[in-house]
């Protein structure tokens, strides 16, 4: 018997409205609708996180909403479409944060596993001047050195990163 962690929410086509049926294809377990033979690859979403100094301190925004609200993560998100990832990277940690940064360099790309379908591409913006404003999807905005990073960190990737980043300075 088969099981999937990662099951996808989607039970009819997106092109015709059949069913959508579970069946091997190509060696690995595949939902496909044999009316019109679409095919869901349940390919993983491009995701964003930065790592952005500020004072010799990191920029952490507090979730506002599912999953973990009122944890705190790196700014971070989706990239859009026709969105390249370093633009997205740039343009989330604006919204999430007020601040206009550059990238200075990825640090990383990674797969948190556990069901959770996507692929997280780590930046580090050089280090950002402004005014703190929390927007967008981001309840709170602020800065924490080391001794004072909050115990509740929503992303266990984040929190390596998080971690690495004051290590190494990375």
């Amino acid at each position: 018997m088969f099981s999937r962690v990662n099951t996808p929410a989607i039970k009819s086509c997106p092109l015709c409205a059949q069913g959508l049926q579970t069946t091997l294809l190509n060696g690995r377990i595949r939902l496909v609708c044999f009316a019109c033979e679409f095919v869901h690859w349940d390919n993983p979403l491009p995701v964003t996180a930065t790592i952005v100094p500020k004072e010799n301190k990191i920029v952490l925004v507090k979730r506002k909403y599912p999953p973990f609200i009122d944890d705190w993560c790196l700014p971070g998100g989706f990239i859009e479409a026709h969105e390249t990832p370093e633009d997205s990277a740039i343009r989330e940690v604006e919204e999430e944060t007020g601040l206009k940064i550059e990238i200075e360099r990825i640090l990383e790309a990674s797969a948190p596993g556990k069901g959770i379908n996507v692929i997280i591409i780590f930046y580090l913006a050089k280090p950002a001047n402004g005014s703190l404003v929390a927007g967008d999807d981001a309840s709170e905005v602020a800065c924490f050195s080391q001794a004072k990073l909050p115990t509740n960190v929503a992303f266990p990737l984040h929190k390596q990163m998080i971690d690495k980043w004051f290590a190494d300075k990375l």
